[in-house]
């Protein structure tokens, strides 16, 4: 081989190994880069955040937004007034429900000493003339705890403790219990400390509690519970001056069309328990579903489903806004729902049981190299929130799995759920994995609407153990 020959062997090697380089760099650069459109929509996230200071705005100008109260109605012309100075043009969707106003009640001790207990009444119990009664031990409430223990007549004390080994119950059925034994009242123990009361309601279904109810703090339940078991003989007077009554509220509802008739719902509760701001539960997926909206709006896309942004009242007095949702728009073609409630730094996705949905959400996990997309995909439906609805309609759902500090669990249905909490980076970092999300259900057309006929979601809820949690609350309508 000759002086010539072998230079050009060299340079066909060094070109060939050129090209193989240049061609493998391509295909990195092409998986490795996310499209400009999902760029967009995170750097928007971010530089343009403005879910912060509207949730600012609700958490400080309205506080607590219980459906049917003046705050609610204030917050809601708060989010109205943002949503429009985005350019958004959002509805009410008006409804008329059982609703629940909370009054002037008082848990007093007046044997052996006076004392104003921290307490709360649950929602759904009504007004009650003042009485005065014995206080007995009940344990957990359960059938054999009511029938072994004086009731009948006096106020139950329980705590909601768990126990291993047994069915946990409903606060309802507790209070059934109770009352079926005679009881004139019961007072629920928390079982976490820090002087908090864990606010909740006395049932689903928005008829009046047979009995008064309160949640006391921890602190207080357990002096009670020390008195009693040390026999010292303890009076109670409980004046209830909270009250069922019909309400009107509404939803808040901004449609961005599409080109089919197709659509998918992104939702989250607006209302939230009255004794703090609702900052965290459910201001996160309030504030989080404003900025998919304005980030979506702002593109300037048509998708080929139309997307529907729905801020759902009345959730924590029993999932009513989305109940009224499901009812004006089940004979549409809803693809999908996407709800967030207490939604965090975002983790991963939940399939909720729709496993068509799972490649979807795997490649999108698998894209997202900038985010701790560390929980993966799940597929674990569950139940008590505003997605409930659209499951039980046989509408596939999904939800965000998140990340919370500890400090904005711990405040969960009480005073300290304020503003202070929230986290205004989790905010971006949601609203930029969320309008990704939301943009690929409404432009994958290789991801056909799957909805479940009524025999098939029934078979499906028996399947992931939901019938039974659902015929506890009474919300099982399958025969």
């Amino acid at each position: 081989m000759n002086l010539k020959t072998t230079v050009w062997n060299a340079e066909m090697k060094y070109r060939i190994v050129l090209s193989v380089f240049l061609l493998c760099w391509t295909t990195i650069e092409c998986v490795s880069q996310s499209s400009p459109l999902h760029q967009r929509m995170v750097g928007s996230a971010f530089l343009d955040n403005a879910s912060y200071a509207m949730l600012m705005r609700l958490s400080d100008e309205a506080g607590g937004r219980w459906i049917g109260s003046p705050q609610n109605e204030l917050g809601m012309r708060i989010l109205v007034e943002e949503l429009r100075r985005h350019g958004l043009q959002p509805r009410l969707e008006r409804f008329t429900v059982p609703g629940w106003e909370r009054g002037d009640d008082e848990i007093r001790m007046i044997e052996p000493s006076d004392r104003v207990f921290r307490a709360v009444a649950l929602g759904y119990v009504d007004a009650t003339p003042t009485f005065e009664a014995a206080l007995v031990w009940a344990n957990r409430g359960y059938t054999d705890d009511i029938d072994t223990s004086d009731v009948r007549g006096n106020v139950v004390l329980v705590t909601q403790e768990r126990l291993s080994g047994r069915e946990h119950l409903l606060r309802s059925e507790v209070i059934d219990n109770a009352a079926a034994g005679g009881a004139r009242a019961v007072l629920f123990i928390n079982d976490k400390k820090g002087r908090m009361y864990l606010c909740g309601m006395g049932n689903f279904h928005g008829a009046a509690t047979p009995i008064p109810a309160f949640s006391l703090t921890w602190e207080e339940g357990h002096r009670l519970r020390r008195l009693l078991d040390r026999k010292v003989p303890v009076r109670m007077r409980i004046t209830t001056n909270s009250r069922c009554l019909p309400i009107e509220s509404a939803n808040i509802v901004c449609t961005l069309p599409g080109t089919s008739n197709e659509k998918i719902v992104v939702g989250a509760h607006f209302d939230s328990w009255d004794v703090g701001q609702g900052s965290i539960d459910n201001g996160l997926g309030t504030a989080i579903l404003f900025d998919v909206a304005r980030i979506l709006h702002s593109l300037n896309i048509t998708p080929e489903r139309s997307i529907e942004f729905v801020w759902f009242n009345g959730e924590e007095m029993g999932l009513w806004g989305a109940k009224k949702y499901v009812e004006l728009h089940r004979d549409q073609a809803i693809h999908s729902m996407i709800n967030m409630d207490m939604t965090g730094s975002p983790r991963g996705f939940n399939a909720m049981g729709n496993d068509h949905l799972l490649p979807l959400l795997q490649e999108l996990v698998d894209g997202m190299h900038g985010f701790d997309m560390s929980r993966g995909v799940a597929s674990i439906p569950w139940t008590n929130s505003d997605h409930q609805a659209f499951m039980l309609a046989g509408i596939p759902t999904v939800t965000p799995m998140g990340y919370l500090d500890p400090e904005m669990v711990a405040t969960y249905h009480d005073f300290g759920d304020t503003f202070d909490l929230v986290n205004r980076r989790y905010l971006s970092e949601a609203a930029g994995v969320v309008s990704i999300l939301t943009y690929e259900l409404a432009t994958r057309l290789d991801i056909p609407l799957k909805r479940k006929s009524i025999s098939e979601t029934k078979d499906w809820l028996v399947k992931y153990k939901l019938d039974e949690r659902l015929k506890k609350q009474g919300e099982w309508s399958f025969n």
